[in-house]
Protein backbone atom coordinates (compact mmCIF):
# COMPACT_ATOMS: atom_id res chain seq x y z
CA UNK A 1 0.00 0.00 0.00
CA UNK A 2 1.35 3.29 -1.00
CA UNK A 3 2.23 6.18 1.90
CA UNK A 4 1.98 9.82 1.24
CA UNK A 5 5.46 11.35 2.03
CA UNK A 6 4.87 15.41 2.40
CA UNK A 7 8.24 17.05 3.19
CA UNK A 8 10.18 20.17 2.80
CA UNK A 9 13.89 20.11 1.93
CA UNK A 10 16.02 22.56 1.47
CA UNK A 11 20.35 22.16 1.27
CA UNK A 12 22.72 23.79 3.79
CA UNK A 13 26.09 25.25 4.05
CA UNK A 14 28.14 23.72 6.47
CA UNK A 15 27.94 26.61 8.61
CA UNK A 16 24.35 25.91 8.77
CA UNK A 17 24.28 22.59 8.89
CA UNK A 18 26.76 23.27 12.28
CA UNK A 19 24.23 25.64 13.77
CA UNK A 20 21.00 23.41 12.67
CA UNK A 21 23.16 20.65 14.47
CA UNK A 22 23.66 22.93 18.26
CA UNK A 23 20.32 24.06 18.40
CA UNK A 24 18.13 20.86 17.65
CA UNK A 25 20.18 17.99 17.36
CA UNK A 26 23.19 17.33 19.68
CA UNK A 27 21.32 15.19 22.25
CA UNK A 28 20.27 12.70 19.47
CA UNK A 29 21.23 9.49 18.36
CA UNK A 30 23.31 9.36 14.66
CA UNK A 31 21.50 6.84 12.65
CA UNK A 32 24.20 5.47 9.18
CA UNK A 33 22.06 5.16 5.97
CA UNK A 34 23.29 3.71 2.85
CA UNK A 35 21.23 4.65 -0.24
CA UNK A 36 21.50 2.42 -3.39
CA UNK A 37 20.12 3.99 -6.13
CA UNK A 38 18.29 2.24 -9.58
CA UNK A 39 17.44 3.59 -12.73
CA UNK A 40 18.19 2.50 -16.42
CA UNK A 41 20.71 3.50 -18.90
CA UNK A 42 18.40 5.89 -20.37
CA UNK A 43 17.57 7.32 -17.28
CA UNK A 44 14.02 6.57 -17.96
CA UNK A 45 12.70 6.70 -14.22
CA UNK A 46 14.36 9.99 -13.28
CA UNK A 47 12.47 11.01 -17.02
CA UNK A 48 9.37 10.04 -15.58
CA UNK A 49 10.48 11.73 -12.31
CA UNK A 50 10.89 8.94 -10.09
CA UNK A 51 13.30 7.87 -8.03
CA UNK A 52 13.90 3.93 -7.21
CA UNK A 53 16.13 3.18 -4.29
CA UNK A 54 17.35 0.63 -1.50
CA UNK A 55 18.14 1.93 1.95
CA UNK A 56 20.62 -0.30 4.05
CA UNK A 57 19.59 0.91 8.10
CA UNK A 58 20.71 -1.43 10.55
CA UNK A 59 21.26 -4.32 8.27
CA UNK A 60 17.73 -4.48 6.72
CA UNK A 61 16.99 -3.26 3.03
CA UNK A 62 14.32 -1.13 1.93
CA UNK A 63 13.37 -0.90 -1.59
CA UNK A 64 11.12 2.55 -2.33
CA UNK A 65 9.62 4.13 -5.26
CA UNK A 66 9.15 7.81 -5.23
CA UNK A 67 6.42 9.16 -7.52
CA UNK A 68 5.94 12.88 -6.79
CA UNK A 69 1.87 14.38 -6.24
CA UNK A 70 1.06 17.84 -6.46
CA UNK A 71 1.53 18.19 -2.39
CA UNK A 72 3.60 15.59 -1.42
CA UNK A 73 5.40 12.32 -2.81
CA UNK A 74 3.84 8.80 -2.84
CA UNK A 75 6.30 5.96 -1.99
CA UNK A 76 5.88 2.36 -2.75
CA UNK A 77 8.04 0.62 -0.07
CA UNK A 78 9.09 -3.36 0.22
CA UNK A 79 11.51 -5.22 2.49
CA UNK A 80 14.19 -7.07 0.13
CA UNK A 81 17.71 -8.88 0.56
CA UNK A 82 20.03 -8.20 -2.67
CA UNK A 83 23.66 -8.31 -3.35
CA UNK A 84 23.90 -4.48 -3.86
CA UNK A 85 27.28 -4.25 -6.15
CA UNK A 86 26.56 -1.40 -7.86
CA UNK A 87 26.53 -1.50 -12.13
CA UNK A 88 24.18 -4.61 -11.13
CA UNK A 89 22.10 -5.52 -13.58
CA UNK A 90 18.57 -6.18 -11.81
CA UNK A 91 15.61 -8.38 -13.36
CA UNK A 92 11.69 -8.74 -13.13
CA UNK A 93 12.70 -11.52 -10.06
CA UNK A 94 14.15 -9.16 -8.29
CA UNK A 95 11.66 -6.42 -7.45
CA UNK A 96 8.65 -6.33 -4.83
CA UNK A 97 5.32 -7.08 -7.03
CA UNK A 98 3.98 -3.45 -5.54
CA UNK A 99 7.15 -1.55 -7.60
CA UNK A 100 7.52 -3.62 -10.37
CA UNK A 101 3.83 -2.96 -10.91
CA UNK A 102 4.12 0.59 -10.39
CA UNK A 103 7.00 0.59 -13.10
CA UNK A 104 5.01 -1.09 -15.76
CA UNK A 105 1.98 1.09 -15.42
CA UNK A 106 4.98 3.90 -16.21
CA UNK A 107 5.94 1.67 -19.31
CA UNK A 108 9.27 1.46 -17.63
CA UNK A 109 11.15 -1.76 -18.45
CA UNK A 110 12.13 -3.61 -15.03
CA UNK A 111 14.37 -5.58 -17.26
CA UNK A 112 16.19 -2.83 -17.72
CA UNK A 113 16.97 -1.75 -14.37
CA UNK A 114 20.67 -1.42 -12.93
CA UNK A 115 22.26 -0.29 -9.63
CA UNK A 116 24.34 2.46 -10.68
CA UNK A 117 25.10 4.48 -7.36
CA UNK A 118 25.40 4.63 -3.60
CA UNK A 119 24.84 7.50 -1.25
CA UNK A 120 25.91 7.85 2.63
CA UNK A 121 23.97 9.82 5.24
CA UNK A 122 24.83 10.42 8.45
CA UNK A 123 21.36 11.31 9.86
CA UNK A 124 19.73 13.19 13.05
CA UNK A 125 16.04 13.04 13.71
CA UNK A 126 13.95 15.37 16.18
CA UNK A 127 10.29 16.02 16.81
CA UNK A 128 9.40 19.63 15.80
CA UNK A 129 5.85 21.80 16.31
CA UNK A 130 3.82 17.94 15.13
CA UNK A 131 6.38 17.26 12.62
CA UNK A 132 9.99 15.13 12.32
CA UNK A 133 12.89 17.43 11.89
CA UNK A 134 15.88 15.82 9.65
CA UNK A 135 19.01 16.40 9.64
CA UNK A 136 21.42 14.93 6.86
CA UNK A 137 25.11 15.40 5.58
CA UNK A 138 25.57 13.10 2.77
CA UNK A 139 28.58 11.96 0.73
CA UNK A 140 28.45 11.08 -2.77
CA UNK A 141 30.98 11.09 -5.71
CA UNK A 142 34.13 12.48 -3.80
CA UNK A 143 31.30 15.34 -2.65
CA UNK A 144 29.74 16.42 0.56
CA UNK A 145 26.11 17.97 0.91
CA UNK A 146 24.49 19.14 3.75
CA UNK A 147 20.55 19.00 4.33
CA UNK A 148 17.46 19.75 6.69
CA UNK A 149 13.89 17.88 6.10
CA UNK A 150 10.85 18.73 7.78
CA UNK A 151 8.16 15.95 7.60
CA UNK A 152 4.75 16.66 8.27
CA UNK A 153 0.90 15.73 8.14
CA UNK A 154 -0.52 19.01 6.82
CA UNK A 155 1.00 20.54 3.64
CA UNK A 156 0.37 24.08 4.36
CA UNK A 157 0.85 24.09 7.98
CA UNK A 158 4.28 22.10 7.39
CA UNK A 159 5.02 25.04 4.24
CA UNK A 160 4.56 27.70 6.78
CA UNK A 161 6.60 26.19 9.74
CA UNK A 162 9.95 24.84 7.62
CA UNK A 163 9.72 28.55 5.96
CA UNK A 164 9.84 30.43 9.28
CA UNK A 165 12.35 27.97 10.74
CA UNK A 166 14.48 28.91 7.85
CA UNK A 167 14.18 32.50 8.15
CA UNK A 168 14.73 32.07 11.93
CA UNK A 169 17.93 31.04 11.26
CA UNK A 170 19.02 33.44 8.14
CA UNK A 171 18.60 30.46 5.76
CA UNK A 172 18.37 31.02 1.73
CA UNK A 173 15.50 29.24 0.51
CA UNK A 174 17.02 26.72 -2.26
CA UNK A 175 16.06 24.71 -4.83
CA UNK A 176 15.28 20.85 -3.91
CA UNK A 177 17.85 18.55 -5.79
CA UNK A 178 17.11 14.80 -6.00
CA UNK A 179 19.92 12.44 -4.85
CA UNK A 180 18.94 10.49 -8.45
Amino acid sequence: MPELEIEFKNLLTADEHHTLYHTFFKTEEKQSLLNYYIDTENLDLRKNTLLLRIRVTAGEQMMTLKAPTEKGILEFNAEVDYDLSTARKMSHDDLPEIITHELKTRNIDVDDLIIYGSLTTERFETGYKDGLLVLDQSSFLGTQDFEIEYEVTDYDQGETRFDNLLESYKIERRPEMTKS
